[in-house]
């Protein structure tokens, strides 16, 4: 009998033990720290088998410039679920950012979100992209609330990360970078997205939405071309 609660107590600690070693909560490093990859002719050459149609050469981009499996993102930063989601891909993005590119297009369906994607391009060009897309969904609630927006707010959110207020004009910026969103925005149309977020692994398009799924998607893929 007491060899009988000895088997019992220790599996117990072991159940404990193995609980907090599993569902303690892991640090994300902040998107920030990632390396960026820019449009040049050595990704050119990783981004051969993908069609001009998933990453064009304005297209923002994370993770390995190499890479043989690429993850693209069609966004909207105005979009509740691309908000939800975003500490997740960061987290993918850490995991995965050795093996795998990253690419991001935007979906301007929202009344705010094509001027909230001119100013992230914006930002890109002073290397604050990771930092202004992180604020304008930290602070979506305030700018691009549904029943009562306020994008006039972007400008101050931007300012912050040092980017002047004067390269921040509503009507300037759309009209600078504007052309590219709405590629992006055809592009999308051609390859089916109806809403955003939504992913496409080496231009195979995740059905269901949810980290899980990504990275399921994602170790199969590196599989494959591993074979």
């Amino acid at each position: 009998m007491k060899n009988k609660w000895f088997v019992f107590g220790t599996l117990g600690i072991a159940v404990a033990v193995l609980s907090v070693f599993f569902f303690q909560e892991k640090e994300v490093p902040p998107l920030t720290d990632l390396p960026i990859t820019p449009p040049s002719e050595e990704a050119e050459t990783s981004e051969s088998a993908l069609s001009d149609i998933f990453i064009r050469p304005h297209s923002p981009r994370f993770g390995n410039s190499m890479a043989r499996v690429t993850v693209v993102e069609w966004l909207d930063p105005e979009c509740e679920a691309c908000r939800a989601m975003h500490p997740a891909m960061k987290r993918i993005i850490a995991d995965y950012g050795d093996r795998v590119l990253f690419v991001v297009r935007y979906m301007p369906f929202h009344k705010g979100s094509m001027f909230a994607a001119s100013a992230l391009e914006e930002a890109r060009e002073f290397g604050k992209f990771e930092e202004a897309l992180t604020v304008l969904f930290e602070k979506q609630a305030e700018w691009g609330n549904h029943h009562h927006p306020r994008p006039e707010l972007i400008p101050n959110y931007l300012a912050k990360l040092g980017i002047p207020l004067a390269k921040l004009d509503r009507e300037k910026l759309i009209a600078k970078h504007g052309e590219k969103i709405r590629l992006d925005q055809e592009d999308g149309d051609k390859v089916g997205v109806q809403g955003t977020p939504t992913f496409f692994v080496n231009e195979l398009q995740l059905r269901e939405l949810g980290e899980a799924e990504l990275r399921a998607a994602i170790e199969k893929q590196l599989a494959d071309t591993t074979k």
